[in-house]
């Protein structure tokens, strides 16, 4: 019977991914222009999050507070299971969540977010396991299927007064006040069932089933707690049930946080989160990462792995590091440490590049992680060529696309068209800039040789520029955004922002000969230092090959005509 069901769910699930490839390519637009309206996820998704599989609330709070001890920034903490008195009853252990809303409470006066682990399965052995079997609020009158996490049943989402029920269970931690679920892969064992059958006798499929859990967890935190909340779901992982297909979990319209899935620690797992990551890639979800390490630990640290799964997390839209084993860079040594500090705070500066190419891809229907010829090979958004460092060894064969390429650690780097094979010490990694590119970051410290701590208080724009126009779409949280563009002639270049509430600090490269830089009401000074130019309200600074412009007010929008 085994045997059977996995051929029929492999089956199930090649006609899904039919489908929704060609769904998917129905729904492709050619729009050109951003629309800058405001993305339906927070900017927070994008930031560093940590999380320990198993901890309570002193070691968790520990874990968090020591990254941000050794200079690691950190957005948000996952509490993963098992933080109740069993799956889903929404009540804390007492044992290891003694004062779960002070602790809530205390992260939020870190200003570090706080993801709940859930799912949508009532073990038989939770406390509210038989209230909810004896109403009738579970599918198929409450039979239960074993799962990875114990033997329950299923909320019964068609029925509204078990929707009730189960909310008034999540209440208790939503009036905490956080700001997530973790919603973890349960969903498919729904097909156990077989059927499964609604309190009405409705038959339910898994599609279906998957599309209420989510989509009410989404739903119901925000109407309880506002717009800025998210569920963290698989988008797709080809672990679930074993079926060795990608499988696709949530709607790409609710799913704003996603991982791809329990990995092992090793090169392998490193890989795997990559298919996975690539496969999402497939179904245009926008936002995603992996866990820096892998979930899965065989007892064994290996710190090239864990570097390079690190850098690889920086140039994700989701950066999150936790599971089994350490997970702590400074057990390594101190290089490790270094290297995991320099490309978490270059994630956290290309936060503003990653939400608008994020915001922009989700417009087009398309994914902000784009695979390109090659192996394991991607655009992180329009300008981004990321080429992460996947087996043991420095070398990498690159793919280049047309154009040229600059590297995003080391602008004295720049790579043309065609196949290259290099070589990348841990320090550094295979990730480029197009030439021709705005980048827009917020930079506040000199890590990344982007700028310094005067950077701080702007969002650093990075131009690369080159014969022609160009154009970026920064987009606001709920605000709309700017358009930020030039265009470069022989002989000068123009330098535009529709109305902001930044201060702008351009960074332009290769202008190093401009004569003047002016804008509608005259010549901008020019300053001899980085920190004279940050006081002014405007002007300009040529530092080697690289033009710095500051703009502090440009509410009203900004151009700038720079001559040679």
């Amino acid at each position: 019977m085994g045997d059977i069901f996995l051929k029929l769910a492999r089956i199930v699930m090649v006609a899904c991914i039919v489908v929704s490839s060609f769904l998917s390519f129905m729904a492709r637009t050619d729009q050109a222009e951003p629309t800058l309206e405001p993305p339906a996820w927070p900017t927070w998704v994008h930031e560093h999050w940590v999380w320990e599989n198993a901890g309570t609330q002193e070691s968790a709070l520990q874990f968090a507070s020591d990254f941000i001890e050794k200079g690691i920034p950190v957005g948000a903490v996952i509490i993963d299971r098992p933080w109740a008195t069993d799956s889903n009853t929404f009540i804390p252990d007492p044992e290891r969540y003694p004062d779960l809303s002070e602790y809530v409470d205390v992260f939020h006066s870190m200003d570090i977010k706080v993801i709940m682990w859930a799912t949508s399965v009532i073990n038989e052995t939770a406390s509210n396991f038989q209230e909810g079997k004896d109403k009738g609020y579970f599918l198929s009158g409450g039979k239960t299927v074993k799962w990875w996490g114990g033997k329950g049943a299923f909320i019964d989402y068609t029925n509204p007064q078990a929707v009730d029920w189960w909310h008034s269970q999540m209440d208790n931690i939503l009036d905490m006040g956080i700001d997530g679920w973790k919603v973890d892969g349960t969903d498919p064992y729904v097909m156990l069932l077989m059927p499964a059958a609604a309190h009405d006798g409705k038959l339910i499929t898994w599609s279906d089933y998957k599309d209420q859990c989510y989509r009410d967890f989404f739903e119901y935190t925000r109407s309880k707690l506002g717009n800025d909340r998210v569920i963290s779901a698989r988008p797709v992982d080809d672990q679930l049930l074993q079926v060795g297909l990608p499988l696709v979990s949530t709607s790409r319209d609710i799913n704003f946080a996603g991982w791809v899935g329990d990995n092992d620690n090793d090169w392998g797992g490193l890989q795997h989160a990559l298919n996975n990551m690539f496969s999402s890639a497939e179904f245009n979800f926008v936002s995603y990462g992996s866990d820096i390490g892998g979930f899965r630990s065989d007892g064994n640290t290996y710190k090239d792995v864990f570097i390079r799964w690190a850098q690889l997390g920086a140039f994700c839209p989701v950066m999150e590091n936790g599971g089994s084993g350490e997970h702590r860079p400074w057990a390594y040594d101190e290089q490790t440490l270094d290297i995991y500090r320099k490309y978490t705070i270059l994630h956290h500066q290309l936060i503003p590049y990653i939400y608008s190419q994020a915001a922009y891809s989700y417009e087009l229907v398309k994914p902000t992680m784009r695979p390109q010829p090659g192996e394991y090979i991607y655009l992180l958004g329009d300008d981004i060529l990321v080429a992460p460092m996947f087996e043991q060894g420095d070398e990498r064969t690159i793919l280049f696309p047309q154009g040229e390429w600059i590297s995003i650690v080391d602008d004295t780097k720049q790579y043309t068209e065609g196949i290259k094979k290099l070589s990348f010490s841990l320090e550094d990694f295979p990730a480029f800039i197009r030439k021709g590119a705005i980048i827009p970051m917020n930079v506040t410290c000199d890590a990344t040789g982007h700028g310094t701590s005067f950077s701080d208080g702007y969002t650093t724009v990075l131009i690369y520029p080159q014969q022609g126009e160009k154009k970026f779409g920064l987009y606001e949280q709920d605000k709309e955004g700017s358009l930020i563009s030039y265009v470069k002639n022989d002989g000068s270049l123009n330098i535009s922002c529709t109305a902001t509430e930044r201060s702008l600090l351009f960074r332009v490269y290769g202008e190093s000969d401009a004569a003047s830089v002016k804008t509608a009401n005259g010549n901008l000074p020019r300053a001899l230092s980085m920190q004279a130019l940050t006081a002014m309200q405007s002007g300009y600074f040529i530092d080697g090959d690289v033009l710095w412009i500051a703009v502090k007010n440009a509410q009203d929008g900004i151009g700038l005509n720079v001559t040679y």
